[in-house]
């Protein structure tokens, strides 16, 4: 192969890669003069999407020359400034954008975190997991039970105030029939107690008075002595 029929090849893509790189730069100037807010006069709409259109354009060329082409040469180029450069941010900035290859501190760490990789007992890793998570288990069941203990208290709970609820319901007409009857007895010119009629209307109300104490201690016993989960 020719060497000097390769680089006059080389030289004509890195040629058409400035020419387009430079039209590029070119499109940039006037589509942001069109767009900029403070441009004196207005600009229709046609001529706005007509720079837009020749921007995508050329930014797609050039990008079929960067990345559509794996036979291009220009993957293969080593660059050389032909002038040496004159300050140390020029020289960092060429040293990033000219660059081939890692730095070679940053290649042989790589490297290393490569073999570390490779020689590491996946085995073993995989074990001391397994048994962490083993470690881990009792506390995982303590509070499942202890959630398992909240859901039972909010279940009795419930059922008590339920319960109450219903208590309270029965009890209160049975409250408001014994007010009543007492405003009756109470009333003057009105005799309740009639010898030989049977029992009277106090102990009614005793009985009921009775009854309905013996059904509140046994809901406030239930209460007071707790639950037992």
């Amino acid at each position: 192969m020719d060497p000097f029929h390769d680089n006059a090849k080389q030289i004509i893509e890195l040629e058409s890669l400035r020419t387009k790189l430079q039209q590029l730069k070119e499109s940039f100037v006037p589509f942001l003069q069109v767009t900029d807010p403070h441009y004196p006069y207005p600009v229709p709409w046609p001529e706005v999407l007509n720079k837009f259109n020749i921007l995508v354009a050329r930014f797609v060329s050039l990008s079929r020359v960067l990345g559509d082409q794996p036979s291009s040469s220009l993957r293969k180029l080593v660059l050389h400034p032909n002038e040496p450069v004159g300050s140390d941010q020029e020289q960092q900035i060429m040293s990033i954008l000219l660059r081939t290859k890692p730095i070679p501190e940053v290649e042989n760490a790589q490297r290393g975190l490569v073999k570390e990789v490779d020689s590491t007992d996946l085995a073993g890793i995989q074990a001391a997991i397994q048994a962490k998570r083993q470690v881990s288990n009792p506390q995982v069941e303590e509070l499942k039970a202890w959630k398992s203990k909240a859901e039972a208290h909010d279940t009795v709970c419930l059922s008590a105030e339920q319960c109450l609820k219903r208590y309270l319901e029965e009890y209160r007409s049975r409250l408001k029939l014994r007010i009543v009857d007492e405003a009756t007895e109470n009333a003057p010119g009105i005799d309740n107690h009639t010898p030989g009629s049977g029992p009277t209307l106090a102990s009614n109300q005793i009985g009921l008075m009775k009854e309905t104490a013996s059904d509140l201690e046994k809901l406030m016993m239930f209460i007071s002595t707790g639950v037992k989960i």
